[in-house]
């Protein structure tokens, strides 16, 4: 059955989550359920055996010898610039900067591009919702340079206020800074049309993606984003973080030219052995798009880029209906309120995160209870301190946070509600 005739299969949880080893684990009693994928997901055993290789077989370092297991590694590592180049749709490889996390990414741009090239007055703009690695760094390039930090606000939602971000562009805007998806409200943000705008002030734009990239089909040139970071432990990988800038931005700001643009960023000892997992876990999307994916979501793609594109998107609409899921079941607990959009025909305009804050318990006793049923979620603020403030939840703990990813199941979500239901139920 060729590519164009195949039917969509049916979402099989079931096989993926028999690629993930430490789901069949039990805490206090009661079975697994990993709830806290916005914070890191879990391996698949392709990427843990892939590490374990490279332990075994070719442990060496990279880019610094000629004998046969740096070549190796190098190779591996190599692969994975290629790798991550096809993922995110980039002009060449040379636009890939393998990096230890995204903060790490975050304070590279600031420190080389910002460093040398604001001046004072000159500004930068962020969103009230962004990580801390997303304003600290910009925060102390201003006190660096004399440049000015401005936040775009949003509403109760958790939305964009898109017009509020429109005022606070100008002649002396040098930088958008802002997140693709909010780590505490799981709102979408229109990275598109920030990106445009920006761009007809002349500002570069850097896209923090660490939280759309496990969940959306990410294409660099089609946003025409100047800078995009990530990490791949929340798409499956191991800890590392990916930075992309385009080509001509990262040469200009490289001064030795006798050696490629990215090893110009990638100083120090690399993490190169978390490279090798990171092609296995690339690979593991491209497989759910290969076993489950709309032939439709890959043209006119062909190939790995294809079938990375139809997984991603079959790993959405998975997660969308668990997301439907659980708010109609949070809808039936009383004292329980979703932050964030919760029309449910707005759904694709937000990700698999969803937080939440009970009347009847703090966001850390929920937490803390539902820890003792096996399930792992995270309360606070998620660094995202701003974000929690606007909402007036600062004194209140914060929000409790789950993050749906591709091998939980509809039988999770019943039990997280069936908690939060004991819960309250021991509370009244």
């Amino acid at each position: 059955m060729n590519a164009v005739t195949k039917t969509v299969a049916v979402f099989d949880v079931d096989k993926v989550r028999a690629d993930f080893p430490i789901l069949q684990r039990q805490v206090h009693g009661n079975p697994l359920v990993y709830l806290d994928n916005a914070a890191t997901s879990h391996k698949p055993v392709q990427v843990i055996e892939t590490l374990d290789r490279y332990y075994r077989e070719y442990n060496s370092n990279i880019h610094r010898g000629v004998h046969t297991l740096s070549e190796e590694a190098t190779a591996a590592y190599e692969s994975a610039r290629g790798k991550i180049r096809k993922f995110i749709n980039a002009t060449s490889d040379k636009e890939i900067i393998l990096t230890r996390g995204t903060t790490e990414s975050i304070n590279l741009v600031a420190q080389s591009w910002g460093r040398s090239t604001l001046k004072a007055e000159d500004e930068i703009i962020v969103s009230q919702m962004e990580h801390h690695s997303n304003i600290v760094p910009w925060q102390l390039l201003c006190e660096q340079t004399g440049a000015v930090l401005k936040v775009v606000p949003f509403n109760d939602a958790g939305e964009l206020l898109f017009d509020e971000y429109e005022k606070l562009l100008g002649p002396r805007t040098r930088l958008v800074a802002m997140v693709h998806i909010s780590n505490a409200l799981g709102t979408i943000n229109p990275v598109k049309q920030v990106i445009d705008l920006a761009h007809k002030y002349n500002a570069m734009v850097l896209i923090d993606g660490a939280q759309s990239i496990p969940h959306a089909a990410i294409d660099v040139q089609a946003l025409d984003t100047d800078f995009l970071l990530c990490s791949p432990y929340k798409f499956y990988g191991p800890h590392a973080g990916l930075l992309y800038g385009k080509l001509p931005l990262l040469e200009r700001f490289g001064r030795y030219k006798v050696r490629p643009a990215h090893d110009l960023w990638e100083t120090g000892t690399p993490a190169f052995e978390a490279m090798a997992g990171v092609t296995a876990a690339i690979n593991h999307i491209a497989w759910i798009g290969a076993e489950f994916g709309d032939p439709a979501d890959q043209a006119p793609l062909s190939g790995r880029r294809g079938q990375l594109r139809a997984g991603l998107k079959a790993i959405t609409r998975y997660e969308t209906e668990l997301v439907r899921l659980l708010l109609d079941g949070v809808d039936q607990i009383s004292g329980v309120q979703v932050r964030g959009i919760t029309d449910r025909a707005r759904l694709n305009e937000r990700t698999s995160i969803v937080s939440f804050t009970m009347d009847f318990a703090t966001p850390d006793e929920a937490a803390e209870h539902l820890g003792n049923d096996g399930i792992q979620v995270w309360s606070g603020d998620f660094y995202a301190p701003n974000a929690i403030d606007a909402l007036g939840l600062t004194e209140k703990g914060g929000v409790l946070r789950t993050g749906l990813m591709s091998y939980n199941t509809a039988d999770e979500v019943q039990r997280l509600l069936a908690s939060l239901k004991a819960l309250a139920a021991s509370k009244s």
